[in-house]
């Protein structure tokens, strides 16, 4: 007999001993997640009692900001002045700043709110910062939260920088595209002027045909040079 049947052989001889001794089965197939048949009624009703105890607190306002343990990070939601700052100091610098870059378009209004929202979210960490040192001593009480509070402060200035370079960025380039569309326009003008300038000096130098009179045949009218030259040398030799 092979190890593999000699296995199978002696799990199932331990199951049936297990089943005699009073023992659930352990077998996959009778471990299923209903109730046993041996469990009274009331013992189910204390078993789902239990676990609606054990799913743990539960929220009554579904906010993002339940979570919120210093307000430093951008995924808790909808930018928010806490409690402790001074709401008339965030209207004020998003009132220098909008008059200080005035922007006109869309994508500008974007770039002067991330502005002014990572300088605010930078100061914030700053503030945090110096609550984790002892302002007489200068040791830092809490190494873990002042490093955190450092590394948020530097996202939040690049941030700030990045969001101002864009934006400088954008109008270069709409200032580039406007000066080039009037460069063309001019570039236009003039190409338009030169060519009316060398038709004027082709006309010129080349003039239309010269009108002569023939006075032996008045009949004739009014007659062109080359054509006046052609009579003269069928004339000519005429004559020879």
């Amino acid at each position: 007999m092979s190890s593999r049947k000699i296995r199978r052989a002696a799990e199932h001889a331990a199951r049936k001993q297990a089943r005699k001794a009073g023992f659930p089965s352990s077998d996959p197939s009778t471990a299923s997640g209903s109730p046993s048949p041996n469990t009274s009624e009331a013992q189910r009703t204390a078993n789902r009692a239990n676990a609606q105890h054990s799913t743990g607190p539960r929220c009554t306002v579904n906010s993002s900001q339940n979570r919120t343990v210093h307000g430093l990070a951008r995924h808790n939601g909808p930018f928010l002045v806490l409690e402790y700052e001074d709401q008339a100091d965030f209207d004020k610098l998003k009132a220098d700043l909008f008059d200080e870059y005035r922007p006109v378009t869309a994508t500008e209004c974007i770039l002067v709110n991330t502005m002014i929202e990572s300088h605010w979210l930078a100061n914030r960490a700053s503030f945090l910062s110096l609550n984790c040192t002892d302002l007489k001593t200068g040791l830092i009480d809490d190494p873990q939260k002042f490093s955190l509070y450092l590394r948020y402060e530097t996202t939040h200035r690049r941030a700030f920088h990045k969001a101002m370079n864009d934006l400088l960025k954008l109008r270069k380039e709409m200032r580039k595209a406007e000066n080039g569309f009037e460069a063309q326009k001019d570039t236009t003008a003039s190409t338009e002027t030169e060519n009316e300038i060398k038709n004027q000096a082709t006309a010129a130098q080349n003039p239309g045909p010269e009108f002569h009179f023939d006075p032996h045949n008045p009949e004739s009218g009014v007659i062109d040079g080359p054509e006046l030259f052609q009579q003269e040398e069928e004339a000519n030799q005429a004559a020879a």
